[in-house]
């Protein structure tokens, strides 16, 4: 963790004082002042401690954490689900009164299941959770949720699916496994947003030649930098969009063509990862090139003669700790606020300055507020599931003056519709593999622009394993010793839909029961229906 205090800290305080005070005056300064005359005097050389390990890197971070006065002021500062609802309702004007009613418990505890832990809640739970009188119980859920091992490890899958969706590099020489366990553990223990960015920003991979086809991948941080494949311009590319939702991919070559990047700022952000002096090939001649210093997005520039492993610390300050870049927090509030409702205020990647946006003192209320709270992303779960616009009923929305008035309907993602299969039929880990490719999405893409599959479909319908599966399952065997067609249709939607069957529903499957005469068949039949029934793969 991010920690005052260290031996190597205590050995040579004058030296990391000296370097966390240039990093610090850089930050504070203003990002748009134009260059001064007399300034370029040759700097002396900076003696600096070395900064080769992560811990040593942690530990200058942690220094320049401290000095980050937004941190100082989250005391005194509040903003509930409460204050963002309210903030909402101002912004969406008359629209409001369209705002689709608000969801019951049964629909609250099936769609908080599946985003915070992407499973579904047992029979039991429902009942229990349906059953209590307690006001705060749909808050008290969510505080449960947040602490499970399965909210930990669906939010590191997500996170590491991120990294790795678009990764060209060498499988061998990747370990997105390490990186999904190193994230799942940091969500564990509530690590701050800032930490695990400035993990994998500042690590430096190095080969182990004396060990075939080790390239430091079983540590888990170093897994951005080697989904990168260690390549400078990758690592411009990605660091603006995963953790600034910039997408700056094509100022490598010119110019940005719809917003207001230009090629040279690509580079000199590139310049930050490379380990000499870094150039720019020209766009006229690629034999030719020009040296590029490093200079962060919005202009700070690190000393001059600050090595390879100082500049990843410097960037990764600059990044995650620089008050004027409001980029950092905002790019994560907008990814967790799509996952959650559906729709970004940005399209996700595409913030910006030129980026379209809706209702943007809202998400730069909440991004300003997450930095207040330290980074917490639990806090951001609680503000936004907490709110009345996350507990509203789904429907589908075209223009974009009604978004936020309802949930837009969503697809699971692949792990989650795994995970339902096997809240139905059990574990099956050759299934699992084969939902997880078949489903597979990009994750930042918007729910609005995702299409469902044919195979997706044919899986659900004819694979025999599942088909095999559903015949055998102690679901089904379950559902056989009730000998009362309601109860049986009840259980079965709650354990398949988590939910209780409407009474139209009721009505036409136990007719269907009664109709029947292979009792064993029609359950089978049944079963069947709702895990091909598109609710199954869907956050309702």
């Amino acid at each position: 963790m991010l920690q005052r205090g260290s031996s190597s800290l205590r050995k040579r305080p004058h030296q990391w004082i000296t370097l966390v005070a240039l990093i610090c005056l850089t930050l504070l300064a203003t990002s748009s002042a134009a260059p001064r005359k007399n300034t370029k005097k040759k700097l002396p050389p900076l003696n600096l401690p070395p900064l080769k390990t992560q811990e040593q890197k942690m530990q200058l971070l942690g220094y320049i954490r401290q000095n980050m006065p937004t941190l100082r002021q989250g005391s005194r500062v509040s903003f509930s689900s409460q204050d963002l609802d309210k903030a909402l309702a101002l912004e969406l004007g008359d629209t409001i009164s369209q705002a689709a009613p608000l969801i019951d418990d049964e629909t609250f505890i099936r769609r908080a299941s599946l985003d915070l832990t992407g499973t579904l809640p047992s029979a039991e739970k429902i009942k229990t959770f349906v059953a209590d009188q307690n006001s705060n119980k749909r808050s008290d859920y969510i505080d449960e949720l947040l602490e499970t091992e399965a909210y930990a490890r669906k939010w590191a899958r997500y996170w590491t699916s991120v990294i790795f969706y678009e990764s060209e590099a060498n499988k061998r020489r990747v370990n997105p496994e390490a990186l999904e366990d190193w994230l799942a553990e940091q969500f564990r223990k509530g690590a701050p947003w800032d930490y695990i960015t400035v993990m994998l920003i500042s690590a430096t991979p190095e080969r182990n030649k004396k060990k075939k086809n080790d390239y430091g991948q079983d540590y888990g941080p170093n897994n951005f930098v080697l989904a990168c494949e260690n390549k400078s311009t990758e690592l411009a590319s990605e660091t603006a969009r995963i953790f600034m939702g910039i997408s700056i991919q094509c100022a490598e070559c010119h110019d940005h063509p719809f917003d207001n990047w230009k090629r040279i700022q690509f580079h000199e952000l590139a310049a930050f990862f490379h380990p000499y002096t870094y150039k720019m090939p020209s766009q006229e001649d690629p034999t030719v090139s020009t040296v590029v210093k490093p200079r962060f997005l919005l202009g700070e520039k690190p000393y001059e003669n600050m090595k390879s492993d100082a500049r990843r610390v410097s960037i990764a300050a600059y990044l995650a700790y620089n008050p004027q870049n409001y980029w950092f927090a905002r790019a994560y509030v907008n990814r967790i606020w799509s996952e959650l409702i559906g729709d970004g205020f940005y399209d996700v990647d595409s913030l910006g300055p030129d980026g379209d946006v809706v209702h943007k003192p809202i998400v730069n209320r909440i991004a300003a507020n997450f930095r207040y709270k330290d980074f917490d992303p639990k806090w951001v779960f609680r503000l936004i599931m907490n709110s009345q616009v996350y507990q509203r009923e789904m429907r589908t929305m075209d223009s974009p003056s009604e978004l936020f008035t309802a949930i837009r309907p969503s697809r699971l993602r692949p792990d989650v519709v795994a995970n339902s299969v096997s809240h139905v039929i059990g574990e099956n880990p050759q299934l699992r593999k084969e939902i997880d490719t078949v489903f597979d999405m990009n994750p930042s893409l918007p729910q609005s622009t995702l299409e469902g599959s044919i195979q997706q479909a044919l899986l659900l319908m004819n694979q025999r394993e599942l088909q095999q599966a559903l015949s055998q399952s102690e679901l089904k065997q379950k559902l056989l010793g009730i000998t009362s067609n309601e109860e049986l249709v009840q259980s079965l939607y709650l354990n398949v839909l988590a939910r209780n069957p409407t009474p139209d529903e009721l009505q036409r499957n136990v007719s269907y029961l009664q109709s029947s005469e292979k009792r064993d068949e029609a359950v089978e039949d049944l079963l069947w229906v709702l895990v091909n029934c598109t609710e199954f793969r869907t956050k309702r």
